[in-house]
């Protein structure tokens, strides 16, 4: 199966950036049995004409890295097991030869609607008087002065109009063409701003109603199972004397869109959406620094991206009989929400719910312990013990390309992640931030008790561990990377569970 992500406006690459970091723990889709889904495959497309968006580069580079980092690991492989198990691939890498021609990028070409302004883009100056008089109704003096490529600034109005372009793309086209039944698709968007809530129906409606459009694979489109993540009022923004964008009226946007997303795709009579999820946060977060889009926008991660980054992965594993009826059109959309155990200003393991838990605390332990073991440990253990076997895992290893992005890239990005969660007000402690010590490396979650006192966790325990696997094991056809990472994962498993205390 293929999940089409399609990640929407700024919160769509802040939520699929914690999907990558999930991902990287090694947080799959599972079955309503907890069992993991077999042969999901993720195509993350990034809709935004922000293309200068921080949140936007900086998630492309997290994509980029994780693709490079998977290929290395399990080549193209679908189904993998452990740290970055989940593929991620571009349109590109899974078209086949033909008259379409894409860029491999994770983001979408917005083409049109990346003209300077929108009154350009509306053709405002060529309307004759009355069309002229009728759009200045419509539209704010500031909005058809809007430089298309900040995107909307919290202006659905303007995002509804211009991207209803998509469907006429090559991208949009290419999806069509590789689309096949028993693939899924999924949205993320907020409904609070303007790039997302406007973009996530617009691109509903057109692939529902696919039978209009002159594309291949119309009817398995029009029908296929439809997930979206609707990202709720979470964060605040600085005091400004410009209005494009106001806190104040978050909610009234909110409350607007919801009852025109009840029309139109999620109501008893417009179930166009097979499932919906919903996630914010009523807990004020340190306010981000007011930026319509000119200086990049550049946000703080935060607890709703996390758990957002679950639905898609829910989503994946529901048994199709729950989205569908038998000729494949969709049920009466089911809702979903999200709730901590505790309502607690810091967050860590133990607020989480049972079932949250049970998904996501073994990988990013596991990921943590080896984001440590790598930063402390491991360098002084080359040339000892495991790294002697087959393949063998030589000094010039730390200076490969592979290890490189691995710590320098990709585990220096984990560690922005759960900085910025840490730091704001609904405060994400999961891990204890600039801990070494992998006794007291997790929240609340200390190490068991013996007979001498406490069982311990350090480098020379993983080393030991990894020694014992790597005699019974066979890695002498796979790489060193692999042969790394795997045993790591497998050594972390059992000492995590006859080590540390049990939480759930």
């Amino acid at each position: 199966m293929r999940l089409f992500l399609f990640a929407i406006g700024g919160t769509g690459s802040r939520v699929l950036k914690s999907l990558i970091m999930l991902s990287a723990a090694g947080v799959r889709p599972v079955d309503e049995n907890g069992r993991p889904v077999p042969n999901v495959e993720i195509v993350p497309v990034i809709i935004d004409p922000h293309k200068s968006n921080e949140d936007l580069k900086r998630t492309e580079a997290l994509l980029t890295a994780y693709r490079e980092l998977r290929q290395r690991l399990y080549g193209n492989a679908v189904n993998a097991d452990g740290f970055f198990a989940t593929r991620f691939v571009t349109l590109r890498e899974i078209m086949s030869e033909g008259s379409i021609q894409l860029n491999d990028t994770f983001i979408f070409n917005l083409g049109a609607v990346e003209r300077e302004k929108f009154r350009d883009f509306i053709g405002y100056d060529t309307m004759n008087e009355a069309n002229q008089a009728l759009t200045s109704l419509l539209f704010a003096d500031y909005q058809l002065e809007n430089k298309m490529n900040i995107g909307f600034v919290g202006s659905p109005n303007i995002g509804s109009v211009a991207l209803n372009e998509i469907k006429d793309s090559d991208e949009f086209k290419a999806f069509a063409n590789v689309f096949n039944q028993g693939d899924r698709i999924f949205f993320i968007s907020s409904i609070f701003g303007g790039t997302g809530a406007a973009g996530f129906p617009i691109m509903v409606k057109n692939i529902r109603q696919a039978k209009n459009l002159e594309i291949n694979n119309r009817d398995v489109l029009r029908k296929a199972p439809i997930g979206g993540l609707t990202v709720l009022p979470y964060f605040n923004i600085e005091h400004n004397e410009d209005h494009r964008i106001d806190k104040a009226d978050f909610i009234v946007k909110t409350q607007s869109a919801l009852y025109y997303y009840k029309d139109t795709m999620t109501g008893a009579n417009d179930s166009n959406l097979n499932a919906i999820f919903y996630v914010g946060d009523q807990e004020v977060s340190k306010p981000y620094t007011y930026d319509p889009g000119e200086h990049g926008q550049r946000n703080r991660a935060h607890l709703v991206e996390m758990v957002g980054a679950l639905a898609p992965l829910k989503f994946a594993g529901m048994p199709l009989n729950r989205l569908s009826d038998p000729d494949g059109f969709p049920l009466q959309t089911s809702a979903f929400e999200f709730a901590l155990d505790k309502d607690e200003r810091d967050v860590n393991f133990l607020t989480l719910r049972a079932t949250t838990r049970r998904l996501v605390y073994d990988p990013m332990v596991r990921f943590h312990l080896l984001f440590l073991y790598l930063r402390t440990g491991f360098r002084d253990q080359v040339g000892q013990g495991f790294t002697e076997d087959a393949p063998k895992i030589k000094s010039d290893f730390l200076n490969s390309q592979f290890y490189r992005t691995l710590t320098d890239e990709f585990m220096r990005a984990y560690v922005d992640w759960l900085v910025e969660m840490h730091d704001n007000n609904r405060s994400v402690s999961l891990f204890s931030l600039g801990e070494t010590d992998m006794n007291r490396a997790i929240n609340a979650v200390g190490t068991r008790k013996s007979l001498l006192g406490r069982k311990n966790v350090d480098n020379n325990v993983f080393k030991a561990e990894m020694n014992r696997l790597s005699r019974d094991a066979r890695y002498s056809e796979h790489t060193v990377e692999y042969k790394l990472l795997d045993l790591f994962n497998r050594a972390a498993q059992r000492i995590i569970n006859e080590r540390y205390e049990a939480i759930n």
